[in-house]
């Protein structure tokens, strides 16, 4: 197999075509390109070829992954399954998985503190709700349960109780709390939907009468 042409693209003049026996072979960057030597005219065999490929498919994979975290902390699972969105292979998203979570870009726990401490301070949710909504996310339960756990050892987490007090005093501001059964049971399923167990929904209740 023969390097037949390399293109600069034009979408991107920082990457190039690699073309082998006439036919596109795989997009590089001009960096790779110099690192692995690539010419036109160079002879590759099926093993060059492969590894050339894997390498660029790895940088390309590295990079989507580097980029998608520069929006914000991102659970394993959020960027494992952006990975595949994209299409590239098992082999090179395990790899990409493994070098983030290395180098410390990728932390379950670290984002799961992150999360709930946005999710309790800025919308008062209960810890049920947390927990669903980091599961959802590919968080496991060990790792929301060691969140918690460093919150609390921090002197950083606040009960579910004080957050559903504050979540029923933002709501009830202004009104006061109903009277009419129907509309303190509209009130509870408010808290419920937050993430509050009917206990802590109850106490809080009698704690804002009293």
């Amino acid at each position: 197999m023969k390097i037949t042409d390399i293109t600069q693209q034009i979408k991107n003049p920082k990457r190039y075509s690699v073309f082998i026996d006439n036919r596109f072979a795989f997009g590089i960057h001009g960096a790779d390109l110099l690192a692995h030597g690539l010419e036109i005219g160079q002879n590759l065999d099926e093993e060059q070829l492969g590894k050339i490929r894997h390498e660029v498919e790895f940088a390309s994979a590295r990079d989507s992954a580097v980029k998608y975290l520069g929006r914000g902390m991102k659970s394993i699972r959020q960027v494992e399954d952006k990975l595949a969105e994209k299409e590239y292979s098992a082999e090179s998203i395990q790899e990409v998985l493994e070098l983030l979570t290395q180098r410390g870009y990728l932390d379950d726990v670290a984002y799961a503190t992150a999360f709930i401490n946005q999710k309790t301070k800025l919308n008062n949710f209960g810890r049920y709700r947390i927990e669903r909504e980091l599961q959802e996310k590919g968080v496991s339960e060990s790792h929301i349960a060691a969140a918690y756990q460093n919150m609390q050892e921090d002197g950083d987490g606040e009960s579910d109780l004080t957050l559903a007090a504050r979540a029923l005093e933002k709501k009830v501001r202004h009104k006061g709390l109903p009277t009419d059964p129907k509309e303190l049971q509209k009130l509870k399923s408010y808290l419920s939907r937050r993430g509050f167990d009917f206990e802590t929904i109850d106490k809080a209740l009698e704690d804002f009468l009293n």
